[in-house]
């Protein structure tokens, strides 16, 4: 089944007239018949919550698998403006249970740069699968070239371990060194029972 893609994304400039947005990765994916999504805009924390709440809806999360966080970031925080930020622990305490089997990708720049125990701790609240993202600042061409193919790689295998993992070597091992350009963390789970795995 193809994995959609839940998008929220924040405002990257003070200026409304800058049209820059990942909607057009997006829509490349539908076009090209790789898989559908949901898009909107969220310029103040009521409305990111508002729309996680939306997505923890089964109707929707089932279908739409991938939460795809592009915002404006620090470490292990995202911007909802210049002076308001949501961090790991608030994004947990909002998506707590309800993210099981599911993926979180922070396109956003350095959130995934902070202590390992802090990303296993979203991690856990949510009971997501996995967490992506980058550990510094990143350019915005390449950053977008890397993610269309990562969500394109996210459509590659199952969401339980083995899948995974093999996602992660898609990604490493198929996009020449884009990663490491990009310092970009994928945390999976640890304190999830994988019995696909145990089975081999």
């Amino acid at each position: 089944m193809k994995k959609g893609i839940y998008c929220l994304e924040g405002l990257w400039d003070n200026d409304l007239k800058n049209k820059s947005t990942v909607l057009p990765i997006l829509e490349l994916l539908d076009k090209g018949g790789i898989c559908r999504f949901i898009y909107h805009t969220c310029a103040t924390g009521e409305e990111l919550a508002f729309f996680l709440n939306k997505w923890k809806q089964k109707s929707i999360i089932t279908k739409f698998p991938i939460l795809y966080l592009a915002f404006h970031g620090k470490k292990g925080q995202i911007y909802i403006t210049d002076k308001s930020t949501y961090s790991l622990n608030d994004l947990a305490d909002l998506l707590e249970g309800s993210a099981e089997g599911k993926v979180v990708f922070f396109a956003s720049c350095e959130t995934l740069n902070t202590a390992g125990k802090t990303i296993q701790a979203f991690l856990k609240k949510t009971n997501a699968i996995a967490a992506i993202g980058y550990k510094q600042e990143v350019d915005w061409m390449i950053a977008t070239a890397f993610e269309l193919l990562v969500l394109d790689a996210l459509q590659q295998d199952k969401f339980d371990s083995k899948g995974i993992e093999n996602i992660e070597r898609k990604i490493k091992s198929e996009y020449g060194n884009l990663h490491q350009i990009l310092d970009c963390k994928i945390a999976v789970n640890q304190h999830l029972y994988f019995p696909r795995k145990r089975r081999q």
